[in-house]
């Protein structure tokens, strides 16, 4: 039997700073055995509700349920890592986003999370920003769709704990992302000719890439000789290549291909773009520079898929094919890269008119007297 409770709790029902816990003892073989089954940070109606579905086996010494092994935060994310590792494309993001979650919840126990826990370190993030470790002034305000890639992470490191059974449920399933505003900044013509006169002759080729046909930069920067087919005036990407795990064709024009033919290969360098003999990794630098010497605001490179799915569908281009070549997965997602401007609005007046044949003019007009 268990002593006298000091919280003011039923018998058997005890708390700690790990939160609520069964506490009484069981016959083994003869042998009396204090058993510890841990509830966890729980409200305490829900602790004593445990208890009374439980209190006739624990008094006939039969509630034997076992108790599972504190884990804390970083051994849950740990774990995850090497989830991510085995299967996630995103792994390379997935280290440093579980580095800054791990120096801020460390190795507090993974089901004492709550969401006002996690409320509090989206503030903290917002706050810091992207600042150095170590640094003391505070780094640029981040926007909402970074916090939802940290928070996105967060709960696959709890999930992944619950498919391992080391949790019943996620604590912090319920928190809720924050509003995107979805982009939709296209180049008009001017814009584009003028980025493309301040690119270098290699970056140029990877805008123009982006800029027609929609695909991703980590496609382009990764894409290797062997997938240009000049024959058929495709590049074929397999599934490891995109984002979406699926194989692609996507079309080229005979511009584009005049273009990828003059690239010079390099020798024993499988990659299209190189620089000094090596892979090109990233090219966030020169693009800026571009775009601000061109006077261009508010323009990322992603952007250019925007541009590139914008055009297609002004071509009249059906939108199944455009999802085809621009490896959309779902009609949610290619909606937000499919801007409709001004102009559409304008043309489809002007189609609505064509197809009646009204003479909108003043003097067209017929009024009747009555």
């Amino acid at each position: 039997m268990s002593r006298p409770n000091v919280h003011g709790l039923p018998q058997f029902l005890r708390k700690d700073e790990k939160g609520y816990f069964l506490d009484y003892f069981v016959e083994e073989g003869g042998i009396r055995k204090r058993k510890r089954v841990r509830l966890g940070q729980i409200p305490v109606a829900q602790a004593k509700k445990v208890l009374a579905q439980h209190m006739q086996e624990i008094v006939t010494g039969k509630y034997l349920a076992p108790e599972k092994p504190e884990v804390t935060f970083s051994e849950a994310a740990d774990s995850f890592l090497a989830y991510s590792e085995a299967r996630r494309k995103s792994h390379e993001n997935d280290i440093q986003m579980v580095k800054r979650l791990k120096d801020y919840f460390g190795n507090r126990p993974l089901r004492s999370l709550t969401p006002d826990i996690v409320e509090g370190f989206l503030t903290h993030r917002r706050k810091v920003g992207n600042q150095a470790p170590g640094e003391h002034r505070t780094g640029m305000p981040l926007s909402n769709s970074t916090l939802n890639r940290d928070l996105g992470v967060l709960k696959s490191i709890v999930n992944r704990a619950v498919f391992n059974g080391l949790l019943e449920k996620n604590p912090i399933q319920r928190v809720r992302a924050f509003k995107e505003e979805s982009r939709d900044r296209t180049l008009t013509n001017e814009e584009y000719q003028a980025l493309l006169g301040y690119c270098s002759p290699r970056l140029g080729v990877i805008v123009q890439l982006a800029y027609w046909t929609g695909m991703r930069k980590g496609e382009i920067l990764g894409l290797r000789c062997e997938q240009v087919d000049f024959q058929n005036k495709v590049i074929n990407l397999e599934a490891a290549d995109t984002k979406t795990q699926e194989k692609r064709e996507v079309p080229l024009t005979e511009t584009l291909l005049s273009f990828l033919k003059r690239i010079p290969k390099t020798l024993g360098c499988p990659y299209v773009f190189t620089e000094r003999g090596n892979r090109i990794l990233d090219i966030k630098t020169a693009f800026l520079k571009a775009v601000r010497s061109a006077g261009i605001k508010n323009f990322r490179f992603h952007d250019l898929r925007h541009c590139a799915v914008t055009n297609l569908r002004k071509a009249g281009v059906n939108d199944s094919v455009i999802m085809s070549i621009s490896g959309h997965k779902t009609y949610a997602m290619f909606k937000r890269y499919n801007r409709i401007d001004r102009q559409d609005r304008v043309n489809a007046l002007k189609q609505v008119e064509r197809q009646f044949d009204t003479d909108m003019t003043p003097g067209g007009l017929v009024v009747t007297q009555k």
